[in-house]
């Protein structure tokens, strides 16, 4: 008797030889058909993506800022290189610990939760471990500063079925789901 291999979706691909599918084996990457995981709460909203977003911004911004004035006060009075050291060294830890870090030890920013927002991953709906929550970000910040693709990866959710992913989310392939209350 052989056991089959745990398919998340419950449903089995098409026979593929390139990829060593029988027919009979359930294929990692299948795409759910109804834009659900197994047993758990539907995809996240197009609005509330990007009301998370842009409320995370805010949030992030505003903590930084209220945070780093010290700093760039001391800039200003003369601080020199140690002093934007610091300020620099205080954007990259305040990102990482605003974004990767809430995202990986609790599934979603305070900006998500708000919008009822959390993101896991794609194939099995289990949270997102650090450094895949880190790529998403980093991809994220840099996206932003290349022209199209800045404006193409927070768009690409409004026509990618079934799992309404940004290409940030398909990068470390993560989905954003309703978050349960």
């Amino acid at each position: 008797m052989t056991t089959q291999p745990h398919n998340p979706y419950g449903h089995a691909p098409a026979a593929d030889s390139r990829y060593g599918l029988s027919g009979t084996e359930p294929s990692p990457n299948a795409p759910h058909p109804t834009g659900r995981l197994p047993a758990g709460p539907p995809l996240a909203n197009i609005g509330a993506r990007l009301g998370a977003r842009l409320l995370d911004l805010v949030i992030w911004y505003v903590g930084y800022f209220l945070t780093a004035l010290p700093l760039m006060l001391w800039i200003d009075s003369g601080g020199g290189a140690t002093a934007q050291t610091l300020l620099l060294t205080w954007l990259l830890a305040s990102f990482i610990l605003y974004f990767p870090f809430t995202i990986w030890r609790y599934g979603s920013t305070l900006g998500k939760r708000v919008c009822n927002v959390r993101v896991v991953r794609s194939q099995s709906a289990q949270p997102v471990g650090f450094w895949r929550a880190a790529g998403r970000e980093t991809f994220v910040f840099v996206a932003a500063v290349i022209p199209v693709l800045g404006l193409l990866n927070p768009l690409w959710c409004c026509w990618d079925k079934p799992l309404q992913q940004c290409l940030h989310d398909k990068v470390v392939d993560t989905v954003a789901l309703t978050r349960r209350q």
